[in-house]
């Protein structure tokens, strides 16, 4: 599902002040609801399971739905996106649930790849609200999701001044660097990055990671090792910043370094994809564990008519499996959903692979509208354009 997988389904930012444990920030208005706090590590221990749903208790429903959710944002595991939903189920299915109910509701069925009513629901919180930080935060990443770059840009330039410098400068490099405009997002975050002192240890490893990602797609790749060096000493890296640095080792031909990183990290999907990558290019002698546990993973989630892990499906069979003809049609699939980066790059190679050139044509064409440079994207860019 993720490669900068805060950025994508569920993974909502944190508008906050402080450490990792910080109150979150006041908003200025009525209108601001703040809806998400900082994610904890996997194993803390206030984190529920098996919630039961109370009628009588927004509150504690509500509190009990972010903490399920910070679990699901930090290790990329559906389930705690499965239990946030049981806590709601009182108010899940309302027209017009409470606000905050609706602001995580929005985050879960991003989740989820829901991406039609996810945005449905942020649209009524911002017609209500217009100034609703989460809520403009939320539909800004959503949108840069599935293509809609000029709608983002929006998005982040209407976030009101209590959402914080260092959010709105996110925002607004991550939209400006998928439209063209790259180096102009790299100088704002880096400017945003240096004058912030308020943000906390989650915030400020976010910023750092989408500034690495940003100068990756510049080809500026010394800085962004440095940027991840620096990012994964920071408290409470997560699966998303974990799947981001592994990437680019793997990219730079560094798999041993890319194994050492994710070694005891956990066994999220996102990682263990890396990690078989990693093993197939150095023959380590796991790689048919890990294939087989992605394998049965992959498995369950189709029959159980799940498709939020297409990007891994489809990249699995393409660089583990060398089976270019079963990556791409999942490429395709994922594309249709999703329209990050990554996802163009998947297509790109699977239909480059498969001698199906004309398969990436909207990829090409949505890089053509959208202004999009990535030094990832070029050569394959120019694969795809050179047909016979």
């Amino acid at each position: 599902m993720k490669s900068l997988a805060w950025i994508a389904a569920g993974l909502m930012l944190t508008v906050q002040a402080g450490g990792a444990h910080a109150e979150a920030l006041r908003p200025s208005d009525d209108q601001t609801v703040l809806a998400i706090v900082a994610a904890r590590p996997a194993g803390s221990a206030d984190i529920p399971t098996n919630p039961a749903p109370n009628p009588q208790d927004l509150e504690g429903a509500i509190a009990a739905a972010r903490k399920a959710i910070e679990m699901g944002r930090a290790n990329a595991d559906p389930r705690s996106y499965g239990e946030a939903e049981a806590t709601l189920s009182p108010w899940w299915n309302l027209a017009e649930p409470p606000a905050e109910v609706r602001i995580l509701r929005a985050v879960i069925r991003q989740a989820n790849h829901e991406f039609t009513s996810a945005t449905a629901d942020l649209d009524a919180i911002l017609n209500a609200a217009p100034r609703n930080a989460q809520a403009l935060l939320s539909r800004a990443f959503l949108r840069l999701v599935t293509g809609d770059i000029a709608g983002a840009a929006s998005d982040c330039q209407a976030l009101p001044p209590a959402a914080g410098a260092l959010i709105r400068g996110i925002c607004t490099a991550r939209a400006a660097a998928l439209s063209g405009q790259a180096d102009k997002g790299r100088a704002l975050l880096e400017r945003v990055l240096a004058r912030d002192t308020q943000s906390g240890d989650a915030m400020r490893l976010f910023g750092a990671a989408v500034l690495a990602d940003i100068n990756i797609g510049l080809g500026r790749n010394s800085g962004a090792g440095a940027l991840f060096e620096a990012a994964i000493k920071m408290p409470k890296p997560d699966v998303s910043l974990l799947s981001a640095y592994a990437d680019f080792l793997l990219d730079a031909g560094q798999p041993e370094k890319a194994l050492a990183l994710l070694d005891g990290k956990g066994q999220a999907d996102a990682l263990l994809l890396r990690q078989a990558i990693a093993a197939k290019r150095v023959n380590d002698p796991r790689l048919p564990s890990w294939m087989t546990i992605l394998n049965e993973r992959f498995a369950a989630a189709a029959a159980a008519g799940i498709r939020v892990h297409l990007r891994e499906e489809a990249r699995f069979r393409l660089e583990v499996e060398d089976n270019a003809a079963a990556a791409l049609p999942l490429a395709i699939a994922n594309w249709k959903i999703q329209k990050e980066p990554a996802d163009a790059r998947l297509l790109l190679q699977s239909a480059i692979a498969a001698g199906d050139k004309a398969a990436a044509n909207d990829v090409v064409a949505y890089a053509a509208r959208t202004g999009l440079h990535d030094a990832r994207l070029a050569p394959l860019l120019a694969q795809a354009r050179d047909r016979p």
